[in-house]
């Protein structure tokens, strides 16, 4: 068996660093365009990987036996986030600990991915906090939808909504408003001139728009606001003539019931996971 696990790892090749070529670029760009629903934020942050004396990283694995056989794909900004997409395979293990080597505190990763992101990490490494999650899209528009992308004098809620997220969540997310307003990346619903409700656009790809981050304010809750500024999201989306994409903690049952009713289908699943390294 040692032998046989010898020159099967004698067929791997992975490369660490800057794309090679077009055709390298173009191979992998359609193997994630084959797994679109899993790999947005591969593909958002593939092009930073090109630029020199950039912090982002791209690893791949192939299999050095068979021409354009790629066995895994990964981003990483070194000491910060991961996107990590394997294949069920036996090197895929071999990757998990080149990944490690460059530190990232946050890897989102497939459900394989994070059975051997557990297996891999030890004295140097330790996961502090975990999150298994639904992957949902939602391809159509809404006919009921109210709300409106946040401006400049919205900032002071968006502050407290921020606060209060955190709280909540148990998480430490820093904003730039000013920036994510003139991006257009915040939406909101109001009620007699209040913002009771918030949604915010996340990582864009030509199919996909991730939308996360909602919240509303708890006096609020239950009257059907998030409905609204979540379909108000969706439309700004599908007008665009891209897909909504959300993740959404499985054991988050009102939200996921939300997303169903609203017509969001699941179509995998994936994890996030927080590392600490000695």
């Amino acid at each position: 068996m040692k032998n046989k696990m010898k020159s099967e790892s004698s067929n791997l090749k992975i490369i660490r660093g800057s794309l090679t070529s077009l055709r390298e670029y173009q191979l992998i760009s359609e193997w994630l365009d084959s797994r679109f629903h899993h790999s947005l934020g591969i593909t958002a942050f593939l092009d930073q990987t090109r630029t020199i004396d950039t912090q982002w990283q791209l690893l791949r694995l192939y299999d050095s036996n068979e021409a354009n056989a790629l066995l895994g794909v990964a981003v990483v900004l070194v000491g910060g986030t991961c996107f990590w997409l394997p294949e069920q395979n036996y090197a895929a293990g071999l990757f998990c600990s080149e990944i490690l080597k460059l530190q990232p505190c946050r890897i989102v990763t497939s459900a394989f991915g994070r059975d051997l992101l557990r297996s891999s990490v030890g004295h140097e490494a330790s996961l502090v906090r975990e999150y298994d999650q639904w992957i949902m899209v939602c391809m159509h528009g809404f006919l009921k939808a109210n709300g409106r992308l946040a401006i400049a004098s919205d900032i002071p809620r968006l502050i407290e909504y921020q606060h209060l997220y955190n709280q909540e969540r148990s998480v430490e997310d820093v904003s730039d408003w000013d920036a994510l307003i003139q991006q257009a990346k915040v939406a909101v619903h109001e009620v007699d001139g209040q913002i009771v409700s918030i949604i915010r656009f996340g990582i864009e790809t030509n199919r996909l728009v991730s939308i996360g981050g909602t919240y509303t304010f708890p006096e609020y809750r239950r009257q059907g606001y998030a409905e609204q500024v979540l379909a108000f999201a969706v439309n700004q989306i599908v007008e665009s003539g891209r897909i909504a994409h959300l993740i959404v903690d499985i054991d988050n049952f009102p939200a996921i019931e939300l997303y169903r009713q609203m017509g969001f289908e699941s179509v995998g699943s994936s994890y996030v996971g927080y590392l600490e390294y000695s």
